[in-house]
């Protein structure tokens, strides 16, 4: 088990690597590409990968190693996988670098996982076209980890799916999921072979009327918060409308995944 190192510059090189990397925007984004890392905060986001060598680094302080959840986190942690390296930061620098004033002084610095894209497709795929806010995306992925989805597919102008503020909304939910970003029009016409459902208010096709056709795979496609689904995207899908109440223009994205997501989980149960 390697020795914990104290640090308590906030010259040094890891700080500021830290730091870059619990920003958002698109330095933040180009250095979590380029280092393959990605930062975890708090407890609950440690624990998700408790036991996996991604987990590469755990930050903490003196004091957080007297709280009993964090050092319950690093002892397993370094049980299971001794060469995590264990950095102790001065209560001052990590003041200085977490934007969580009440949470838990506990981070951990994970890999980004590579995937490359199945050929043959037989599980449901998410698609978010142009999801800009964090919480949403990161909410539709821990739907999506919850409903038993396995691929989520990040079309350009989403929101960084290893982004904190995704992070932090998913709740762990990137340690169940195989993540594609960046992906254009053309990446979904020439690798997704399975049927696309787009939700749409101008749609003829009622969700719940779809029965035993959810038996079956299908790519789920979800768009921008204020604009929707891109047309072409849109034109190759089959789109199908949540009934609800006029009184409401739409659902919030997040809260249609759900009752989409959900509604094919329920088939499945019940039509099996």
């Amino acid at each position: 088990m390697k020795d914990a190192k104290h640090l308590s510059s906030a010259d040094n090189p890891l700080i500021k690597r830290l730091k870059v990397l619990l920003e958002g925007g698109a330095k933040a984004n180009k250095t979590r590409q380029e280092l393959g890392l990605a930062v975890l905060e708090g407890v609950h986001l440690a624990q998700a990968w408790l036991g996996s060598e991604d987990l590469v680094e755990l930050f903490t302080t003196e004091s957080g190693l007297q709280q009993a959840e964090i050092a319950a986190v690093i002892d397993m942690q370094l049980a299971v996988v001794p060469n995590t390296d264990l950095y102790i930061l001065d209560d001052a620098l990590w003041k200085k670098i977490s934007d969580l004033e009440n949470g838990p002084p506990l981070m951990a610095c994970v890999r980004i996982p590579k995937y490359d894209f199945p050929m043959n497709q037989s599980e449901d795929i998410l698609i978010l076209d142009g999801i800009q806010d964090a919480g949403n995306v990161g909410s539709m992925m821990r739907t999506a980890a919850a409903a038993g989805l396995s691929y989520v597919v990040c079309l350009k102008g989403t929101a960084q799916a290893w982004s904190p503020k995704v992070l932090r909304a998913a709740m762990g939910a990137h340690r169940h999921l195989k993540i594609f970003e960046a992906w254009t029009l053309n990446n979904i016409r020439e690798k997704i072979k399975l049927p696309l459902i787009a939700t749409s208010l101008m749609a003829d096709h009622d969700l719940y009327d779809l029965g035993d056709e959810l038996l079956e795979p299908h790519a789920w496609v979800f768009g921008n918060e204020g604009g929707g689904i891109h047309p072409e995207l849109l034109a190759i899908s089959r789109s199908v409308l949540i009934p609800q109440d006029p009184c409401i223009e739409s659902l919030n994205v997040g809260a249609a995944a759900a009752v989409c997501l959900f509604e094919m989980r329920r088939v499945r149960r019940d039509l099996k």
